[in-house]
């Protein structure tokens, strides 16, 4: 049996959210957005490099990849956001 798997590259793009907490999108090499693994919520006060990972959903796969390259700390805080816990993670520079 032939299987087929599709690699591609993909980076960690920062940016601010209009409240000033950290956003975290995934794009692939071409700057093509893939995911926004961050989530705005206002009443969170956060450090300036931690942000509200959303790991669940179709992220839950592409966020453990992050975790697992140490590129992104979860600091055992969470947040409930709808009906999902969301930890609140650290990004490594």
């Amino acid at each position: 049996m032939i299987k087929n798997q599709i690699i591609f590259e993909k980076k960690l793009h920062t940016t601010r959210y209009s409240n000033g907490q950290l956003a975290l999108f995934v794009e692939d090499y071409d700057g093509e957005p893939i995911a926004e693994l961050s989530i705005m919520h206002d009443p969170v006060e956060l450090a300036s490099d931690e942000f509200i990972l959303k790991d669940y959903s179709e992220n839950e796969e592409l966020a453990q990849e992050f975790i697992d390259t140490g590129l992104v700390t979860p600091l055992d805080r969470f947040v409930l956001i709808g009906a999902h816990l969301c930890p609140i993670c650290k990004i490594e520079s």
